[in-house]
């Protein structure tokens, strides 16, 4: 189906997102890519046209409802043949995003540990498909009006692509058949193991292939030596973790691997063009940076259980914190209250709810956590200015 030329180049890219960032784009592919990886994570939601992905040298064909997830360590490009074209979205964001919906620091290198378990290419069923087709929609709307104070948005958005991505990653045909090729597993090594004092030795031993073919795998896909690559992964794991600002310069350069702040600091400068210090003042002094981490750890929290009945006393027990402090933690983060915050992330799934699954408000409102539709209908008029029967109506007229 796609030509398989051959390889000219392998381009690294690096937008430098900060911790919170992300980016949605509706794109048609009407040409193959050039082979590339970036910093930032990518999930790829393919919503019409046939095409294929290359990963790590490995093809996976693609249709309508794949849903694709792309790590930093993922050396890839869209492959299209002849006359034919796929339309997408791309939502692109910083591995600190993700590493926030693991919600506790401590966990950190668990988190690490299961960024990539399988094959990254998921087939959605219809009710997903629908679902994340249409909060991917109206998120890329709200962007086009504004993309100010748009964390709320950006983490629920991210927590329910990740829920999706694993909960769809089930045994298939595709699944079988798919074995990781040497590269893959050097990749996902290091990855795995940036902190540890690792070598190519030490990589060598542990995957059993020879020392001389590491280095040569690392430079054919991604055109870096083996300690080049090593240090592009400390740095972006280091720039994830700056957004918890209870954790210190020195802190990060160890968790991420590095012996030495001396060294740490020269490491990240080459990368990031400034030292470790001065991003990190750049990044707090932007009033929507360098939150708490207390208080994102609360607002995933509230997201994971808001279809629940969830009051401030139970969050505040569960986070072993005062009610008067887990509010504050959120008026300060997010200029918001417990009871605001619930009730968003509550009519952001529904309004998901709504439009990809055939139900009466009366349910979807039951659904996602209020005792009433009465109390749905008003806090939903309050987010979106109409009423969830009107934006069905219109949604359906659009169809």
């Amino acid at each position: 189906m796609v030509n398989n030329f051959p390889y000219t180049s392998v381009d690294y890219f690096s937008q430098k997102f900060k911790p919170t960032d992300l980016s949605i784009k509706k794109e048609t592919i009407s040409k193959s890519e050039a082979v590339h990886y970036r910093d930032e994570v990518e999930f790829l939601v393919i919503l019409e046209g046939i095409a294929a992905i290359e990963i790590n040298n490995t093809q996976f064909p693609l249709s309508q409802g794949d849903f694709i997830q792309l790590m930093p360590y993922h050396v890839n490009r869209l492959l299209v043949s002849g006359k034919q074209s796929v339309k997408l979205f791309r939502i692109r964001f910083s591995i600190g995003l993700l590493l926030l919906i693991s919600t506790d620091k401590t966990r950190y290198l668990n988190a690490i540990k299961q960024l990539d378990r399988s094959i990254p290419v998921i087939s959605l069923d219809e009710t997903a498909r629908k679902q994340i087709e249409f909060l991917c929609e109206s998120i890329y709307t709200e962007k086009q009006q504004t993309n100010e104070n748009m964390e709320a948005l950006h983490i629920s958005l991210v927590a329910y692509l990740s829920y999706f991505s694993h909960k769809n990653k089930q045994v298939s045909v595709r699944e079988k058949e798919f074995q990781k090729n040497p590269t893959w597993k050097i990749l996902e090594y290091i990855q795995i193991h940036h902190q540890e004092k690792i070598t190519i030795q030490i990589i060598s031993d542990a995957l059993n292939i020879k020392e001389e073919q590491v280095n040569k795998n690392l430079r054919e896909l991604t055109g870096v030596s083996f300690y080049q690559l090593l240090n592009q992964v400390r740095i972006r794991n280091a720039v994830a973790l700056f957004q918890f600002d209870d954790l210190s310069i020195n802190q990060i350069g160890k968790i991420c691997g590095y012996q030495t702040e001396a060294y740490f600091y020269k490491a990240f400068k080459e990368i990031m063009e400034v030292t470790p210090l001065t991003y990190r003042e750049e990044l707090i002094s932007k009033p929507h940076l360098g939150k708490s981490h207390d208080a994102w750890e609360i607002a995933i929290y509230i997201l994971e259980n808001c279809r629940k009945e969830l009051s401030v006393e139970e969050a505040a027990s569960e986070m072993n914190i005062s009610k008067k402090k887990l509010n504050h933690l959120l008026h300060s983060a997010f200029n918001t209250t417990f009871k605001e915050l619930l009730n968003l992330f509550r009519i952001q799934i529904g309004r998901t709810f709504l439009v990809s699954l055939d139900l009466p408000v009366q349910d979807v409102a039951l659904m996602v956590g209020f005792a009433d539709s009465t109390s749905f209908i008003r806090n939903f008029k309050a987010v979106y200015g109409i009423p969830p029967k009107q934006l069905k109506k219109k949604q359906h007229n659009v169809q």
